[in-house]
């Protein structure tokens, strides 16, 4: 039995604490607010018009067709144009085909958030736009965790999304970030908005649908705040991970700027996961894909490091070699010297 959505004044009141406990806005902020045109980002935007004499905020819409769903999606940003004109407020269009924009080696959603981010960012500073609010949710946030738990991730992925992040001097809120789908839907519904449905959301050959529509609700039955227990768990888990983060540039500064080696009795007085980090610099400069390493090429370097003679080496992903010599361990592609 599903719960009851929160009422109009509950809704408004926990997206004013989730912006107020994260800080996002100041006084005089100009914002540029990401609508595509669904539940999600016509609520963001209905929500931030509610509270912005508060807030003391200038809003802008901006909205970007993927060119990925022919006439609907260009119907989409239609849809957005007029809810912009009838609320008075500026829009912000770009068209990009991303299946042409498509390098092989990314997948078309990844295509399409670069293209996306980058519109937004771009456009931000060509408006003099110091936020981006987007429409990002609980339901994100848990699908999010869930599917790099699924499959395979570090605490930097288990982490989710950020309620807010820098990028290169603006700054990208996410005011629904604590709130649920379902009150979202019933926000909308208390103020008369309507917004559009993108049919594909609901094809579960895409692994976030099929998280949103099969296993998500198949873990409710066990836990019926699944999606806010892992939320709960990436807010946990950042906490973490920001005082890591922190410790590792305090340490690798003992370092200076680090090219291809270290010594390793250095390394050895290391904790294990500031040792990571120390790997994962190295793998960078030597021309690695972080992503192409899984935990048991970790524990093969640290095993590498401890145990393995002098004068062996060990092959990576990508091409890149780790080598023992002269006291230090040393990172290269395969053919330099």
């Amino acid at each position: 039995m599903r719960k009851k959505s929160l009422s109009y004044s509950a809704f408004l009141k926990n997206v004013k604490d989730t912006v107020k406990r994260n800080n996002m806005f100041q006084k005089g902020d100009r914002v540029l607010v990401a609508v595509s045109g669904g539940a999600d980002s016509v609520c963001l935007l209905k929500t931030l018009l509610e509270i912005r004499k508060t807030l003391n905020i200038k809003i802008m819409v901006a909205n970007m067709d993927h060119c990925l769903r022919g006439i609907e999606s260009a119907n989409d940003s239609r849809f957005v144009e007029k809810l912009s004109m009838e609320l008075g407020l500026k829009f912000i269009h770009k068209k990009v085909d991303v299946k042409k924009k498509r390098d092989k080696k990314k997948s078309i959603e990844e295509t399409a958030r670069e293209e996306r981010y980058g519109f937004l960012e771009n456009t931000a500073r060509m408006k003099n736009c110091n936020v981006i609010a987007t429409g990002h949710t609980m339901d994100d946030q848990a699908e999010t965790v869930l599917m790099r738990i699924i499959y395979g991730a570090s605490l930097a992925g288990i982490v989710g999304i950020p309620a807010v992040r820098d990028a290169d001097g603006v700054r990208i809120v996410r005011p629904l970030i604590n709130s649920e789908r379902q009150d979202i839907i019933g926000f909308l519904k208390s103020v008369g908005f309507t917004y559009v449905e993108d049919k594909s959301n609901f094809d579960t050959k895409f692994v976030r649908n099929s998280t949103r529509h099969e296993i998500i609700p198949f873990l409710e039955k066990y836990n019926p705040k699944i999606k806010r227990t892992l939320s709960s768990l990436a807010e946990s888990l950042r906490e973490d991970y920001l005082f890591l983060s922190l410790e590792r540039a305090k340490r690798l500064k003992k370092y200076g700027n680090i090219t291809s080696s270290v010594k390793i009795k250095d390394v050895l007085l290391q904790p294990k996961a500031m040792r990571k980090e120390i790997f994962k610099e190295l793998f960078k400069k030597a021309g690695g894909t972080l992503k192409k390493l899984t935990h048991r090429h970790w524990k093969d370097m640290d095993y590498f490091l401890a145990q393995t003679e002098k004068g062996k080496s060990l092959d990576m992903p990508g091409g890149v070699k780790i080598c023992k010599q002269k006291g230090e361990i040393v990172f290269r592609k395969h053919g330099q010297r």
